[in-house]
């Protein structure tokens, strides 16, 4: 699963990394401990409204999916993650597939490894920032404003993280990034796609134990992610 994670990298760098064409404002700043109703940033790629080409925007979110038809935005707290197996054919998740794919950045992301009672915090990463397969949607609030949200898709863990957890945040490809954004792709193939490749991506990730001052979302700041001994 993916209950926490880092994004610190400037967001003119993702600018370049993700290829963007717009900023919006109001982006987050570098955060080294973010839990789930966090604001975070998102890459997306909407369906153009007219014939003209498609525009990659980098946007804040608020992380926990809050569809169209909610009620309320609390809803999103308990749609933080999506598992890629049924995000298709859920209510919750299935248009998003269809046609709001997102990239979520991340510098990396915590995991706990559970022993017994004891739970020993890790710290996953690339060499360089890498992107969550996330969906995204659009909320209408009582004040008539609009509210961005998005989720993130998970997957089975595979090799030295499946010691870890059985669950792991699904994690696209570079090569397949375009693909992923491209609200013309047929969303459930490019879903398949994207995990085929997840061991591969995965292997190539890094993995350190941590403090456990992670567990306290009042805990910030670049030292989090240090090896620890």
């Amino acid at each position: 699963m993916c209950g926490r994670y880092v994004m610190a990298t400037p967001a003119t760098d993702l600018v370049a990394l993700f290829e963007v064409d717009e900023a919006a404002d109001g982006l987050p700043q570098p955060n080294w401990n973010i839990p789930p109703t966090t604001t975070v940033p998102i890459v997306v790629e909407p369906r153009p409204r007219d014939d003209g080409p498609p525009v990659r925007r980098l946007e804040p979110a608020r992380w926990g999916l809050v569809p169209a038809w909610a009620d309320d935005v609390s809803v999103g707290s308990r749609a933080f993650n999506a598992r890629s197996e049924t995000a298709a054919s859920k209510p919750m998740f299935r248009d998003g597939v269809r046609e709001r794919r997102a990239l979520v950045p991340a510098d990396g992301w915590y995991e706990w490894r559970r022993l017994g009672e004891a739970k020993t915090p890790h710290y996953v990463h690339g060499d360089a920032p890498i992107s969550f397969a996330g969906l995204y949607a659009w909320w209408k609030q009582p004040d008539g404003s609009w509210l961005l949200s998005t989720t993130i898709l998970t997957t089975a863990a595979t090799g030295e993280l499946a010691s870890i957890h059985e669950r792991m945040p699904l994690v696209v490809a570079p090569e397949m990034r375009d693909a992923w954004l491209d609200p013309a792709e047929d969303g459930e193939a490019a879903l398949e796609a994207v995990v085929a490749e997840a061991g591969d991506v995965a292997a190539g990730l890094t993995i350190h134990e941590v403090d456990r001052r992670v567990g306290s979302v009042r805990e910030e700041g670049a030292d989090l992610i240090r090896p620890v001994g």
